[in-house]
């Protein structure tokens, strides 16, 4: 059974990290996090959630707010690593640059 049969709908039912590591007899939360990784590009909807008591969780019936809140927060994400991307870029180039 795969993380996403183990989780419930709606965030006030987010279970925590550590919970669903040994609720899928993973043995670390970062194994946890891969196979969450590995199910979300398979296509599963997977929430989660940093604001306490946080963890992960399903999307309610019919509660389009939760996704647009995690999919605010994923663009969010993505745009501070485009710019951190972009930095070490720059500074690769310049170094390159400086070099020849």
């Amino acid at each position: 059974m795969g993380v996403y049969e183990n989780l419930l709908p709606g965030r006030e039912n987010a279970l925590s990290p550590e919970y669903l590591a040994v609720k899928c007899n993973l043995s670390s939360v970062r194994l946890l996090q891969k196979e969450i990784e590995r199910e979300r590009k398979s296509g599963k909807v997977i929430l989660s959630s940093t604001t306490p008591p946080g963890g992960y969780y399903l999307p309610a019936a019919g509660d389009t707010m939760e996704i647009r809140k995690f999919i605010r927060t994923l663009e969010n994400r993505g745009e501070n690593t485009l710019r951190v991307l972009e930095s070490a870029r720059s500074l690769l180039d310049e170094l390159e640059s400086d070099g020849c």
